[in-house]
């Protein structure tokens, strides 16, 4: 392990914590997205867990075999494993999977993928950790053309131990299929009712949002060579 901080968000309001709880309207549909079949008895990696709040929710609703969760942030590492005693998951604190000694059928990050700045070397990393035809759910937002990039990156770089890239789903994509995936988007964001309540965290307008949530994807990337 190279690299590690704290926690991700340092945002006086009560860091990764406040953070797991705006997530957590969010974790059910992020569910509903994968299929059972990649999850079942299968073995799961969780890139960037955070708290690994994710996994418990995954595991009460299609129960695996085992699971992996990494992420950089010690505190929420420490959380993770003493809210996950009665679940098969292992968690570390690491900033580098190709140290994982385990082979996966599955593997998953939510809004993580906006954090990386080299991109090559993460997808190449996780093809040589899936088992052949294994799949990478991960989602991901272009924001490349959204007005409110500036004041976004801003704000996700003031609180974030991580900055903020500004990658395109164009890249992303090419990025899978150059290392041998087969590519699937599925929309994030499709029932009849959005919330902009909170618009003016991120967003400097309410179509700069709805920009967003239209440009919100599940990736569903299969190792197919």
């Amino acid at each position: 392990m190279d690299t590690s901080y704290e926690t991700w968000w340092s945002e006086e309001d009560g860091g990764d914590l406040s953070m797991e709880k705006d997530h957590e309207y969010a974790w059910p549909a992020t569910i509903d997205l994968l299929d059972p079949k990649d999850i079942l008895g299968k073995k799961i990696l969780d890139f960037g867990c955070n708290r690994g709040v994710l996994l418990r929710k995954l595991y009460d609703r299609y129960p695996y075999e085992k699971a992996v969760g990494v992420d950089l942030a010690r505190q929420s590492i420490a959380a993770a494993k003493e809210n996950s005693q009665d679940y098969p998951v292992t968690f570390y604190v690491e900033d580098n999977i190709a140290n994982l000694t385990e082979t996966f059928h599955t593997a998953i990050s939510t809004s993580v993928l906006y954090l990386i700045e080299d991109l090559n070397d993460h997808i190449s990393k996780i093809h040589d950790l899936l088992l052949d035809g294994g799949v990478y759910y991960t989602s991901f937002t272009d924001q490349s053309k959204n007005p409110s990039l500036a004041y976004m990156k801003q704000e996700i770089d003031k609180y974030g131990a991580v900055k903020m890239q500004n990658h395109t789903l164009t890249q992303v994509v090419d990025c899978f299929l150059d290392h041998g995936f087969q590519v699937e988007l599925i929309r994030e964001h499709t029932g009849p009712h959005i919330d902009v309540s909170g618009y003016r965290r991120f967003h400097l307008s309410v179509d700069d949002y709805l920009q967003s949530m239209a440009n919100s994807f599940m990736i569903k990337a299969r190792k197919i060579k």
